[in-house]
């Protein structure tokens, strides 16, 4: 009986390899050819509203849960996110929508979603909470009672901010509970020269709230007062001054001559 070479075993082991890989592919393709399936997806969603009337104060849901029906090929498309595009849910009235309607949902979904059947659509999150949206100039002022200034310093030149103004955007809930003036306050103490700083803007934070700047330049100018210190307050009692010794003694002299 011949034996097979050791140099060619390495080469019938890639074969067998080959032809395993090979069938399993034409088994697959096979596979995803027929119909029937059933696969359970996660499909993404994308709520339409005007978003320049108003705005969502909670988290919109960003896919349904479903189940689709069909050939093998197109499932296994659907189930890719990257490869299907999201259906289009349009909010005609915000305020009035608290949860969307699954029934018109999967609707939707028929109309949209091509090539399969769709059926037990479910929502992970159907609550909506929508507000107006809102828009506010605010003016920016120093807070030139609050300056720290070194003894004999004063503000010499008019006290610059840039930008004066700020505008805020979002929910009224919380645009209106902001202040139409809003002070800024310059931290710096004992100064003695002049100032030119880039401040924060405090107000209330939030993510919903969007701001058209974080961040204000203030600059001013510093300058010392000239002149010798104030005299020294008098005090109010009056001391009687010493006697002086002549006068002394002529008292007691006329003292011993009564006696």
């Amino acid at each position: 009986m011949a034996q097979i070479p050791l140099s060619s075993q390495p080469s019938r082991s890639r074969i067998i390899l080959f032809s395993l890989v090979a069938a399993t592919i034409i088994w697959l393709f096979n596979e995803l050819n027929k119909h029937g399936y059933t696969l359970r997806v996660q499909y993404p969603i994308n709520l339409t509203y005007n978003d320049s009337l108003y705005i969502p104060i909670t988290p919109l849901p960003k896919s349904v849960s479903a189940t689709l029906t069909g050939n093998g090929w197109m499932l296994l498309r659907k189930s890719l996110p990257f490869t299907v595009s999201p259906v289009q849910y349009a909010i005609l009235n915000p305020l009035a929508t608290q949860t969307l309607n699954p029934a018109t949902l999967t609707a939707i979904m028929h109309e949209q979603v091509k090539d399969v059947r769709i059926s037990n659509v479910m929502l992970d999150i159907n609550r909506l909470d929508f507000e107006e949206r809102m828009i506010k100039n605010t003016v920016l002022k120093v807070d030139s009672a609050g300056l720290q200034l070194s003894p004999r310093f004063v503000v010499s030149s008019f006290i610059n901010l840039r930008p004066t103004t700020v505008t805020f955007d979002g929910p009224t809930s919380l645009v209106s509970d902001i202040s139409d003036t809003i002070l800024v306050r310059v931290p710096a103490q004992k100064i003695r020269g002049n100032y030119d700083e880039e401040l924060p803007i405090r107000y209330p934070q939030s993510p919903l709230l969007k701001a058209s700047t974080e961040r204000v330049f203030v600059s001013f100018e510093v300058a010392e007062l000239l002149g010798s210190p104030p005299p020294a307050p008098i005090s109010e009692e009056v001391k009687t001054p010493p006697a002086k010794p002549a006068q002394k003694e002529k008292a007691e002299k006329k003292k011993k001559k009564k006696k």
